[in-house]
């Protein structure tokens, strides 16, 4: 019986210490919902981002270009309409200024950030789309206020592209989120809508690495507690 005790003792340390551990980890979660998709000729009209460890998230429409008086539509494109649901209507009656959502943006990565320790932002399909806008985004910032956004947070934000990671194994021979978050039975009740597919996201990358760890002979947890391991982030 004392070393039954003793095991779940343990155990029970040992998942307290994980979970002490996610709170402290600067992983966060990232989709942009866009007008379009190209990352530098459209633009963002929702944002969302959640740290791990924490159920706080920053979401919020952004306001893109208006397109010119006589135009089919003000702010969303229809093809863009019927496949999240966001309308002209929501963006002009709630969406930010751009460079206001920017900076609640970085400001939420501040505030949740782990001082003097790495930031990895992870995104689905991200080193073609959200990581491209998410600098543009701070870039334009930064061009157009010149403060408020401190460059050494910026420098050492580091990105894990999960689609990257579902092309090291064969079994996902479709890499859409969708496909990706189907495989491992993950349920998206919002999908094509910023918050709904960063919490998808949050579980997806969490099964990644498991696989990624099972692939490379580690314990289950390594590459989720230790990111800076992963291989395939820009």
């Amino acid at each position: 019986m004392n070393h039954i005790y003793s095991y779940n003792r343990k155990n029970r340390k040992n998942r307290k210490n994980r979970k002490n551990r996610k709170n402290r980890m600067n992983l966060f979660y990232l989709d942009f919902e866009t007008t379009g998709l190209s990352p530098y000729q459209n633009d963002v009209i929702e944002i969302s981002i959640k740290k791990e460890g924490i159920d706080e998230t920053y979401t919020e429409f952004v306001k893109p270009k208006r397109m010119p008086r006589g135009s089919l539509y003000m702010y969303v494109p229809p093809n863009i309409v019927n496949l999240t649901g966001i309308t002209d209507t929501m963006i002009y009656e709630k969406g930010l200024e751009k460079s206001v959502a920017t900076h609640s943006m970085y400001q939420y990565i501040e505030k949740n950030a782990e001082e003097g320790k790495p930031i990895y932002i992870i995104s689905h399909n991200g080193n073609s789309f959200d990581f491209i806008f998410f600098r543009r985004l701070i870039h334009e910032y930064i061009t157009n206020k010149g403060i408020g956004i401190n460059p050494g947070i910026i420098d050492s934000i580091q990105y894990i592209d999960t689609l990257l990671l579902g092309k090291v194994f064969p079994k996902h021979n479709k890499l859409s989120q969708k496909a990706m978050c189907d495989k491992y039975q993950i349920v998206n009740e919002s999908e094509h809508r910023a918050l709904g597919d960063v919490l998808a996201l949050e579980q997806l990358y969490k099964h990644l690495c498991i696989d990624y760890a099972k692939y490379k002979k580690k314990e289950e947890h390594y590459y989720f507690e230790n990111p800076e391991k992963i291989e395939l982030f820009i």
